[in-house]
């Protein structure tokens, strides 16, 4: 465990699944347990890409309502975290996580979240993933490319594994127009 209390990511948690001698039960749980993780965060990705229409538009607001509810409600420990670090900020809560993300600054967004990196420690887990997202800003209508590190704690409840706490390393978030090195990491300039 790592002094913020989160399992530690080794190398021999690369050499997954578990170490020898491991009960053939306590494997499958713990391959159980991953794709488990896996699906929830691919449950996070398609329901915030679901608030769009094909062309690129938000969708109405109650549809957009419904689809977050689901999104948080599912995700989302009743005091998780959702921290967007300087650019996003962060929630504290399903109801202020749930106002964020239905109000949105997105006309279009596409969430690929690849190379998981999941530590599952009995009923925690943590997991860092990578994150490359096309999108557009509803301001000006500004296409946008976004890519970041997200780190993940999640916790095993009576409704299976939900993320407690969500944070957003941003790398990068530039206009569709522009090479990421102008920018780095300052705000996004419309």
């Amino acid at each position: 465990m790592t002094e913020a209390g989160r399992p530690r990511v080794t190398e021999r948690a690369i050499a997954f699944p578990a170490p020898d001698g491991t009960s053939l039960e306590a494997r499958l749980r713990l391959l159980e347990d991953h794709e488990a993780i896996r699906q929830l965060k691919a449950f996070y990705a398609r329901c915030a890409d679901s608030k769009y229409t094909a062309d690129h538009r938000r969708k109405p607001q109650a549809e957009i309502d419904a689809i977050t509810r689901r999104q948080v409600d599912t995700v989302f420990t009743e005091d998780g975290i959702w921290d967007g670090g300087k650019q996003f900020g962060t929630l504290h809560g399903r109801e202020a996580i749930y106002n964020h993300l239905r109000g949105g600054r997105w006309n279009f967004a596409m969430h690929y979240f690849v190379n998981p990196v999941i530590a599952v420690n009995g009923d925690a887990a943590h997991a860092t993933w990578m994150l490359w997202q096309p999108a557009t800003f509803e301001q000006k209508d500004q296409a946008v490319w976004m890519s970041a590190i997200t780190e993940d704690d999640y916790v095993r409840t009576a409704q299976g594994w939900q993320l407690q706490h969500y944070t957003v390393v941003m790398q990068f978030i530039t206009r569709f127009d522009q090479p990421w090195s102008i920018d780095r990491n300052a705000p996004i300039r419309l």
